[in-house]
């Protein structure tokens, strides 16, 4: 099942794995979407809820990332020139939320 690209069945096998356990997260999202956040909702526990969401889709974006853009096969310094920024991002996001949520409550009404 080789290409002129030189692609190994191993890389085939990879990608079914793949997508195996992205669609094991994503069902696992779901389940926990449809029969736990009532659950969660009334016991106060919603952050405990957004981060098991926040968790699953940063593991989905890693398994995406690393094998169907193949980020994984890449050489360290792409890598880095790629991550380095999204922290930067990520970073930023958060700091522009927290500047939001206390500019929210120092406003008088």
């Amino acid at each position: 099942m080789s290409n002129e690209h030189g692609e190994a069945p191993d890389m085939v096998k990879l990608i079914w794995k793949t997508t195996l356990w992205l669609s094991i997260i994503t069902v696992a999202e779901i389940v926990l979407a449809v029969t736990l956040t009532e659950f969660f909702t009334e016991n106060g526990m919603l952050l405990v809820l957004n981060a098991f969401y926040i968790i699953m889709s940063l593991a989905k974006a890693f398994f995406i990332v690393s094998v169907f853009m193949h980020l994984k096969f890449e050489v360290k310094y792409l890598a880095i020139t790629i991550l380095i920024p999204m922290t930067f991002l990520l970073f930023a996001v958060i700091a522009l939320l927290a500047e939001g949520d206390s500019w929210l409550h120092m406003r008088t009404y």
